[in-house]
């Protein structure tokens, strides 16, 4: 059945992409809440929106299985290999950050060098933090306003707004539950909601349209598994922070052949060994990040193999580790990120790193888990689909920390990199994509005087130094993000182009302006990884 109460079907629990030439709509809500057939838009009132999708509500109440209905594809043959990077929080100057103190200048990631490049807005369908029971889009993202370089002398979320472009990209932002949600289903919906829609009916996700092709499917993360990120590719809840039942649910998950990322129960921030494991409730809020019965279950050999050493997981990336067989869970051994929240006078002080706090040496890097995923998902017949989120970089961005959010972008380049590498290596362009992006911006970290110059750049002190960097809020914001692809249907980003933002050319030189949003994101995972025609079933 099909369930078309979101109007513009995307894909999902009865959500499917429209078949080439079909004028269903092949991308969320744009400025004007409009949709578009190919890359022409459709502008439709809101309240028709509504009523066509409410209406149609009903057709889910009917349906014991969610079906993810695939497009009829008739272009590209479908990728073999997947992988996603996601540098969580990642506002424009925090790619430039990373790469003045890598290299001294722009342009020598990896992924500078990708063909496709295109700004990404991340808008939810409206900012409540709870199921509002419609299908009305609420805000949206307006380019002119974005860049309006007007003097502001008003302030906004208790940061000065200087600018009214400022003051706006300040407001209406996606959370990284929404933004995960929208990038792994292909729909927008309300903020704090994990793989649902705003009727809090379960959605389904690109690892299981993955798996319904016979791909292994990969998730890892620099912060714990069933945070916002990692737990919208694998997980439903109404609520982001209700985290032992989003553990259970992952580490039950069919779906997912191999997990990565922190939240240890038995260790601390710093690695350390703990008096008494902390869990998460198994219902609701409180607590850590993984229920008893989460753990217990991980801990089942006949289910999973548990990899928690440094060791191990080196070992594992080498390939040299013995597999049973078993789906793959690796917990390093510490408890809510890899390296971000250790403590100076536990780790030591007066390192060679940006931060200057030495590296805890138990907890592998983003890279080695990297290195190590793809050496267990290739080892499939039917290729594989990999996520990779740098989440830390956002909890640096939270605290403005400027050191801290290098040393985590600085990860996440490396990790792409390990992932180049091994297509070059071991699969080829022809057969493997790899888009690198964001989910939404925060902090928004420009230059030192952005305060009296509008947009003013990060400023190159040259590497190995710390850049000119001046933070303008505190938390998430709805800019026009990055987003990079190279290899196997990239090229179809731009048959899901929303527009052209004059910002992303004039101001940031970045492309040509052209941007899509975060659905696209979806539209495309599925175009290139579902063999028509095929059915994704929850």
């Amino acid at each position: 059945m099909i369930d078309q109460r979101q109007t513009a079907p995307r894909w999902g629990p009865g959500r499917s992409l429209r078949r080439a030439g079909n004028p269903w709509p092949a991308s969320g809500f744009g400025p004007s809440f409009g949709y578009k057939v190919g890359s022409r838009s459709l502008f439709i009132a809101g309240e028709i929106l509504m009523r066509a999708r409410i209406a149609s509500h009903l057709l889910a109440t009917l349906g014991l299985l969610t079906l993810c209905l695939a497009a009829t594809l008739t272009q590209a043959a479908p990728a073999r290999n997947v992988l996603l990077f996601i540098s969580d929080g990642a506002s424009w100057g925090t790619w430039d950050m990373a790469s003045y103190y890598q290299y001294g200048r722009k342009g020598m990631q990896a992924y500078d060098r990708f063909p496709v490049k295109l700004g990404m807005t991340t808008y939810p369908l409206n900012t409540s933090t709870t199921p509002t029971h419609n299908a009305v889009p609420t805000v949206s993202y307006d380019p002119a306003s974005a860049w309006d370089k007007t003097p502001n002398a008003g302030n906004y979320g208790g940061f000065p707004s200087h600018f009214n472009g400022y003051d706006y990209i300040k407001r209406d932002h996606t959370d990284s539950a929404a933004a995960g949600t929208a990038l792994a289903t292909g729909v927008k919906t309300y903020n704090n909601a994990i793989g649902v829609d705003n009727f809090a009916q379960d959605l389904a996700w690109i690892t299981q349209c993955a798996k319904a092709q016979g791909k292994a499917t990969g998730i890892v993360s620099s912060v714990p598994f069933s945070h916002a990120t990692p737990a919208a590719f694998a997980a439903t809840n109404r609520n982001r922070n209700n985290y032992g039942e989003i553990s259970q649910a992952m580490v039950d998950n069919p779906a997912v052949d191999l997990i990565m990322g922190a939240g240890h129960p038995d260790y601390d921030s710093n690695g350390r060994l703990r008096a008494a494991p902390v869990f998460a409730k198994d219902t609701g809020t409180g607590g850590g990040y993984m229920s008893r019965t989460a753990w217990n279950t991980v801990n089942d050999r006949a289910k999973w193999q548990l990899v928690q050493t440094r060791s191990d997981f080196e070992a594992l990336a080498k390939g040299a580790l013995a597999l049973t067989g078993r789906k793959i869970i690796g917990l390093p051994q510490v408890h809510d990120t890899l390296q971000y929240r250790r403590d100076g006078a536990v780790v030591g002080r007066g390192a060679p790193t940006p931060s200057g706090k030495a590296y805890i040496d138990t907890v592998p890097s983003l890279e080695t888990m990297t290195r190590g995923a793809l050496n267990v998902l290739s080892k499939g017949s039917d290729g594989f689909f990999l996520m990779v989120e740098g989440g830390a970089v956002d909890w640096a961005a939270h605290a403005r920390d400027t050191a801290g959010i290098i040393e985590e972008q600085i990860d996440f380049n490396r990790a792409v990199q390990v992932a180049v590498d091994w297509v070059q290596a071991h699969s080829s362009w022809d057969e493997t994509l790899l888009i690198v992006l964001t989910d939404h911006g925060n902090g928004m970290p420009m230059g030192p005087h952005s305060d009296s110059v509008a947009f003013e750049p990060i400023r190159n002190n040259g590497a190995g130094n710390l850049p000119g960097v001046k933070w303008h809020y505190h938390t998430h914001t709805n800019e026009n993000t990055l987003l990079w692809a190279k290899g196997a249907g990239a090229d179809r980003f731009y048959d899901e182009v929303d527009g052209v933002d004059p910002g992303l050319a004039q101001v940031l030189g970045f492309n040509d302006g052209r941007y899509i949003t975060n659905t696209d994101v979806a539209a495309v995972l599925q175009a290139v990884i579902v063999a028509a025609p095929a059915t994704c079933a929850r």
